[in-house]
């Protein structure tokens, strides 16, 4: 099939969020590439108020709590539709069943090398090797397939202006990740904070809704001072991002709004210790990222980390508390 010919195309990413993020990035390439293609994206429901925000996209949601019967109501849903193509991007055998509701004459999943749970089962054409170790590079690979090389960074997309009255010169502070392992210091935070407040800097602290970020979230603001702007929690994915774009520099932990500031083409200061930042960090700035990974790789394992497999974590829960604070504020005074 010539890919002029490609005129329905669908997508199946379901989660993480920056993983989306990345996503995101690729597929408006293709759809740039392919202006006439009509493009069907099967997300969760979460994701899913990202993935809206691409104009052009069919957004589909399945619920991984709804098991095979979600499944069953998608294949429903989706009788009669016959696609050109489907990428397939998830590492996961749920998605791979995912996938089974979906008519398609050509399955892309990825190179065999970066298949994982059997999904090279699933699919009837593997893209070639990735030309990077990012996560993004991997979708990239698959993309190419498409005539794609390069992803659509900052992503077009349509955001709402937020309802938050913020000066026009801010800093982001985004302080927790989904998993609290991969969090900074408090003492690192509130440094960081005072640090910005003594260079003129107003602080916005982002982030979800859970208890925990909120608990952090308020303590820093009680510990430093009220000049700092406390959002989390207050803002859905698509006021997140506006917030995000309106920002000088964003700082965070490895977390989805990391790479969702990438998507709005704003810098990001990434904080790393448990996954490597070539293969998950912020894709345009991975030269800011601040990492002690390479050093938990030597304390955890016998080989050097060009002979472990590319998805190795650390798993020390201490991990991120190498970052030296002197080294972060550096930084920061580099970046601003």
């Amino acid at each position: 099939m010539q890919q002029d010919k490609i005129q329905h195309l669908a997508v199946v990413r379901l989660s993480a969020l920056g993983d989306v993020c990345h996503a995101m990035a690729v597929v408006q390439a293709i759809m740039k590439q392919h202006p006439e293609m009509q493009v069907t994206w099967i997300t969760s429901p979460l994701e899913a108020n990202l993935v809206r925000l691409l104009p052009g996209v069919d957004v589909k949601v399945y619920n991984k709590k709804s098991g095979f019967k979600g499944i069953w109501a998608l294949r429903k849903e989706l009788a009669g539709q016959q696609f050109d193509a489907l990428l397939h991007l998830q590492w996961s055998l749920r998605a791979s069943l995912l996938t089974l509701a979906v008519k398609a004459k050509r399955r892309i999943g990825f190179a065999l090398s970066h298949s994982r749970e059997k999904q090279h089962w699933f699919v009837n054409e593997l893209a070639p090797e990735p030309q990077g170790e990012h996560v993004l590079d991997s979708f990239l690979s698959i993309a190419s397939v498409l005539g794609v090389t390069a992803p659509s960074l900052p992503c077009e997309l349509t955001l709402p202006a937020h309802e938050f009255d913020l000066p026009e010169h801010y800093v982001v502070i985004n302080p927790a990740a989904s998993t609290a392992v991969r969090n900074w210091t408090f003492e690192g935070y509130k440094a960081l904070l005072e640090h910005l407040l003594v260079k003129g800097k107003v602080p916005v602290l982002t982030g979800g809704p859970a208890d925990s970020e909120r608990e952090l979230a308020e303590k820093l603001v009680a510990q430093t001072s009220s000049e700092v702007i406390n959002l989390v929690g207050k803002t859905p994915l698509n006021a997140m991002l506006s917030v995000l774009k309106g920002a000088q520099l964003v700082i965070s932990p490895d977390t989805g709004p990391a790479h969702m500031a990438t998507l709005v083409g704003t810098p990001v200061l990434g904080l790393y210790a448990h996954s490597n930042p070539q293969r998950t960090g912020p894709y345009r700035d991975l030269d800011k990222v601040i990492s002690v990974y390479e050093e938990g790789i030597a304390k955890e394992y016998d080989k050097p980390l060009a002979e472990l497999p590319w998805s190795t974590r650390v798993h020390d829960p201490e991990a991120m508390q190498a970052i030296r604070i002197e080294r972060v504020l550096q930084q920061v005074d580099s970046l601003i």
